[in-house]
């Protein structure tokens, strides 16, 4: 550490002793004045004494207050950018890497290598200028048209049933990316030629299932570094409020829940 660094630090202590020592001076100061006033001094030194002693709380609690207000700025700015990243990491998880994947499967096939390039520079502009679904766009559409691109990415055949509909906001739009995550991974890992999804309205909440008949897996099997459900379905279903359950049976399929409050 440098000298002058040592110097700027010794004087901050040195201010912040002194700003305490006068402050409790103050206080002690009005105290006196005000215990030691009789009726004939009249309401002046009353308010000399209390002028002074909200001077001294002021010194002494002033720095604490403003040190407690920039850590709670600090520690929302901060929290708001591991927000903005995971949400970034997720989309790209869910988009770009999955894309990147099929595309190395179809290597040999470059009419599908293009059409899935297409198709994944059209969602990025999407993402980026546009948002992730217009906001005029019912949940029923949003979870139509998610199924639709599921369908066409991976060739799997996605059933999807809607009870009740409202209007998507955040909180949904969570939901819908998860949904397709999840729908995502069925096609990819079970092995079922269809999947379904089945998604019920309700004035307080928003549930989806996903459920494969494929091969079914061990969920405490999974590695950590698998993002898909740790990070694309769990983790973003948290930051919203929401939850998520997966169900899995080696043999017997997968069902995943999705419960977002609305």
């Amino acid at each position: 550490m440098s000298q002058a660094t040592d110097s700027r630090i010794l004087a901050g202590v040195a201010l912040g002793l002194s700003q305490v020592v006068v402050g409790a001076l103050l206080v002690a100061a009005g105290v006196g004045m005000w215990l030691s006033a009789d009726d004939g001094v009249g309401t002046r030194r009353a308010l000399v004494a209390a002028a002074a002693v909200c001077a001294g709380l002021a010194l002494v609690a002033g720095p604490w207050w403003w040190r407690l207000s920039h850590d709670l700025a600090t520690e929302r700015r901060e929290r708001i950018r591991v927000q903005e990243r995971d949400e970034v990491a997720a989309h790209i998880h869910d988009s770009v890497l999955q894309t990147l994947t099929l595309i190395q499967r179809n290597c040999a096939d470059p009419k599908a290598v293009a059409t899935l390039a297409r198709q994944q520079e059209r969602e990025l502009r999407t993402w980026i200028y546009g948002g992730e679904a217009p906001p005029e766009e019912s949940l029923a559409a949003a979870l139509q048209r998610m199924s639709d691109e599921v369908e066409d990415l991976h060739v799997v055949k996605v059933e999807t049933v809607t009870v009740g509909d409202c209007p998507v906001d955040q909180r949904l739009i969570a939901l819908v990316q998860s949904s397709r995550e999840a729908l995502a991974n069925a096609a990819r890992h079970s092995g079922a030629t269809s999947v379904d999804a089945y998604v019920e309205v309700e004035p307080d909440r928003v549930t989806v299932y996903v459920r494969d008949r494929g091969c079914g897996f061990d969920p405490d099997t999974v590695p950590r570094d698998r993002r898909g459900i740790s990070e694309s379905i769990m983790r973003r279903m948290n930051r919203y409020g929401g939850k998520a359950a997966i169900r899995s049976t080696p043999g017997e399929g997968t069902e995943v829940e999705l419960v977002m409050p609305r």
